[in-house]
């Protein structure tokens, strides 16, 4: 028997190790530390009823059934603080509930002697049986450490049942506490599985611990003279304890080494975003960098790929810059990139589960990143890229606002070159206006002098050759006539006041203008109309010049290859009027020089270079934009975005039949 003076050391030692983990999880909350406070808690009470016990009546039956059940209790508490996450407190109750209320109950049948064999044969096939059954259909881990949980819950089970059929209450009880921790020792050796001082010690200990109550038996059976001091018995507990507290000890140390690794990742990451971002302000071609910003979030943040993808005029994304793919992987990028428009960018940004306001992962199961890259004016220019995490598997949210940050400086950039470069051209669409305004009032009238007389000459002579020949002038000089009338509407600054018109009724007026030579040529021509399309705010004449002007340059296109497709598309979208046109020719020998006046690509004698630039002046003025781009493999689009109508009214579309 143990006496008082034996018991109240280590109950003293107990007690101030309570008090120190209290101190640990009132420094470093954590519902680990806690369920470890209650555990040695527990194990305190174990060791201050077996003080209190008086070896004699009812009290003496109760202190010992406190004493066993609380060390049993304590190595459930234990186990439980092991099996799940640190973020699973209610498995862990529950987990504590299940096992220890037939515990407890089994120690108070054993001790008081109560006559209920097959209810405590009951309780711990309940408790074993149950365990292992939960073992394998609970377990967080691995399929070979659940078969082993498994096999230790039924087999201590077996031999706890059997010395509780035998009668051999104490010996069921001695396999409770061998297989609880012991099972201790395996769990707390996958949960950290580094060979640490700490860890090494508090798995020790637990294996000195559960293997404590079979040697102890062992001796008491085969050797009950040789004397074992109650020191000896309580070594591993202090091992555990200390090793515990050296384990808490080793972790805020790692996380102090982590916690100056991130500082100093985070400070080049800034550094390196800040490079970039004072190249960009300074006027270097942001394309030019993008591949040189997706190297530098690769290197400095936990995510090792990145990517960056601009929006073109198609509205489509290109691969502008990568880090961290094989060349084949970029490539198939790039392929699957340019088969997503900003709208469905945007429907998967509304579907997706988003990190913060302005990024989203594509999906709960991946760790793939979207930040949109959206410029001062709310426009969309491309977007970033980012996946495969380092370590963690959430995005840590400091870093991903820089990294939306950046995406924004970016978007900001990419918005003032777009509107640099449409400034220049304004500007220089402007002086070409007004030098050719000049040029053109000047040529007009000496013109129409030539083209007066050619005509009464014509009438004057009869001989047949003279005449052809005077005709042939007079033909040069009107066609000269009409490159002057296009510099004048190109040097031309006013319009209408009168802005409202409907698509749906100007375009087949411009198709039957070349409807005789569209089915002559054998042209498909495909109309495409989104129905109750609002009106658009330019003026008919303007609108059905520009109409013409593009379909007759598709028209053109076309004619010499082998497939003539012509396709008109319009569709109304954000409040702006979207009209498509595609054809199928061979696309535009240089698409940045599309708008410039007099650069054609025609033979001599078909086109003057001047449709589109005249095009491009109307729609502006409108508030529109026009874009040319080339199709892949063959084949251009052009598109015009017209804002709608201010006061807009219900209109009766006509039906578009498709054009053969």
């Amino acid at each position: 028997m143990i006496t008082l003076p034996d018991a109240l050391p280590i109950t003293l030692v107990l007690a101030v190790l309570v008090g120190v983990f209290v101190s640990l999880q009132r420094h470093t909350p954590s519902g680990r530390v806690l369920f470890w406070t209650y555990a040695w808690a527990l194990a305190f009470l174990h060791f201050f009823a077996r003080a209190l016990e008086t070896h004699t009546g009812a009290l003496q039956e109760f202190l010992q059934a406190v004493d066993f059940g609380a060390l049993e209790l304590s190595g459930v508490v234990f186990l439980s603080s092991m099996v799940f996450a640190a973020n699973e407190q209610k498995k862990r109750i529950a987990l504590v509930m299940l096992l220890g209320a037939p515990l407890v109950f089994h120690s108070f049948v054993i001790h008081f002697n109560w006559d209920m064999p097959r209810t405590a044969v009951g309780m711990l096939a309940m408790l074993f049986l149950g365990s292992a059954v939960l073992s394998v259909l609970l377990l967080p881990h691995r399929a070979y450490f659940r078969l082993f949980a498994f096999l230790a819950f039924a087999g201590g089970g077996a031999w706890a049942i059997h010395e509780q059929l035998v009668g051999n209450s104490y010996l069921a009880l001695t396999a409770i506490l061998g297989v609880l921790y012991g099972l201790c020792a395996a769990f707390f050796w996958r949960l950290y599985r580094r060979s640490s001082l700490g860890v090494i010690a508090v798995t020790a200990g637990f294996v000195a611990w559960g293997a404590v109550y079979p040697l102890g038996f062992l001796l008491y059976s085969f050797a009950p003279n040789v004397p074992v001091h109650l020191d000896f018995w309580n070594v591993p507990r202090f091992l555990v304890a200390l090793g515990m507290v050296l384990t808490l000890l080793e972790d805020k140390s790692q996380a102090i080494d982590q916690a100056r690794e991130r500082a100093q990742a985070e400070s080049l990451f800034l550094q390196r975003l800040s490079q970039i971002t004072s190249r960009l302000l300074a006027g270097n071609d942001p394309v030019a960098l993008c591949g040189e910003a997706a190297a530098a979030i690769t290197e400095a943040s936990s995510f090792r790929r990145a990517a960056l993808f601009r929006l073109g005029d198609d509205r489509r994304f290109y691969l502008a810059g990568s880090s961290g793919f094989t060349k084949p992987e970029a490539e198939t990028l790039q392929m699957h990139s340019s088969s997503y428009a900003i709208e469905s960018l945007k429907q998967r940004r509304a579907q997706g589960p988003q990190s913060t306001k302005r990024s989203f992962r594509m999906s709960e199961e991946t760790d793939l990143m979207l930040i949109p890259l959206v410029s001062w004016r709310g426009s969309h220019v491309g977007c970033l890229y980012v996946s495969d995490l380092r370590e963690s598997a959430a995005p840590d949210p400091s870093e991903m606002v820089r990294l939306e940050v950046f995406a924004s400086d970016l978007a900001v950039t990419f918005e003032n070159v777009k509107l640099h470069q449409e400034l220049i051209r304004s500007e220089k669409l402007a002086g070409l206006g007004q030098l050719v305004a000049g040029v053109a009032h000047e040529l007009n009238n000496p013109l129409t002098g030539v083209i007066g007389y050619t005509d009464l000459l014509s009438e004057e002579i009869r001989e047949e050759g003279p005449k052809k020949r005077i005709e042939k002038l007079g033909n040069e000089a009107r066609r000269m006539k009409r490159i002057v009338d296009g510099l004048l509407r190109f040097g031309r600054q006013t319009n209408s006041a009168t802005r409202s018109t409907s698509f749906a009724a100007v375009l087949p007026d411009v198709i039957q203008l070349r409807d005789y030579h569209i089915r002559a040529r054998g042209i498909h021509l495909d109309v495409q109309i989104e129905p109750l399309l609002p009106p658009v705010g330019i003026n008919e004449d303007e609108l059905k010049q520009v109409l013409l002007n593009i379909l007759n340059n598709a028209i053109d296109a076309v004619d010499e290859s082998v497939k003539r497709d012509i396709q008109i598309r319009a569709s109304h979208r954000f409040g702006r009027i979207v009209i498509e046109f595609e054809d199928s020719g061979p696309g535009f020998s240089d698409p940045s020089r599309a708008f410039d006046p007099f650069y054609t690509t025609k033979a001599v004698g078909k086109g003057t270079g001047l449709g589109l630039s005249i095009c491009y002046g109307i729609v502006q003025e409108c508030g529109g934009q026009l874009t040319v781009v080339n199709k892949d493999p063959f084949g251009a689009r052009v598109t015009i975005d017209l804002p709608v109508a201010v006061a807009q009214s219900v209109l009766v579309q006509p039906e578009l039949a498709s054009h053969n």
